[in-house]
């Protein structure tokens, strides 16, 4: 494969895995998986072809399915913040340092607290609810590194992603997740504790 193809192919494969794949897949598995890849390419190909297109994304697709907490932990997680409980709280980690994390927690505490705060007020809409909910935006978004590390911390992650477990838990043949018993996690010392 010449050199400009390979890089293109390259590119474009690391591309699609960045849509397709949650952060900590790639940053744990994402070489192997470029590997793979860059082994099925043809001679001279500069993108992948259609099919293992659509593969690597059905792949992340299933993945990000399979990692999400069921509804009722999410809506807990969003609107008050709970902590996740323990198997998903890597997917807790990927959403915490996620682009857009503020605004999609804002967003859905909007759409779901709005209309009651608009019905008890008994007004329409106008200039100063637009202006109290942007200044909340811009209130929050100052404090968006300090929110960020609180949560984090609440779901055991150093403020710079890395666990107070030392990797995260490796998947079984059945679809179930090898991982440490939370007591065990307990007895652990935190930093700064």
């Amino acid at each position: 494969m010449a050199s400009n193809a390979a890089s293109a192919y390259e590119r474009r494969c690391r591309l699609l895995m960045r849509l397709a794949y949650p952060p900590r897949f790639r940053e744990f598995r994402g070489t192997e998986l470029l590997g793979t890849l860059m082994d099925l390419a043809e001679p001279g190909q500069s993108a992948p072809n259609v099919r293992d297109c659509l593969d690597i994304l059905r792949g992340g697709l299933m993945l990000r399915l399979r990692e999400h907490p069921p509804l009722r932990h999410w809506l807990l997680y969003r609107l008050v913040a709970v902590r996740l409980p323990w198997q998903y709280r890597w997917w807790a980690r990927d959403d915490i340092q996620g682009r857009f994390s503020l605004e999609r927690q804002l967003s859905l505490g909007l759409l779901l607290y709005g209309p009651p705060i608009l019905a008890i007020s008994q007004s329409p809409p106008s200039y100063g609810h637009m202006a109290g909910v942007l200044i909340t935006y811009l209130l929050l978004l100052t404090s968006r590194r300090s929110m960020r590390r609180q949560m984090l911390a609440k779901h055991e992650f150093h403020p710079d992603g890395t666990s107070y477990v030392p990797r995260p838990p490796e998947f079984r043949p059945d679809g179930g997740v090898y991982e440490l018993q939370p007591d065990h996690v307990r007895g652990m010392q935190r930093p700064g504790r």
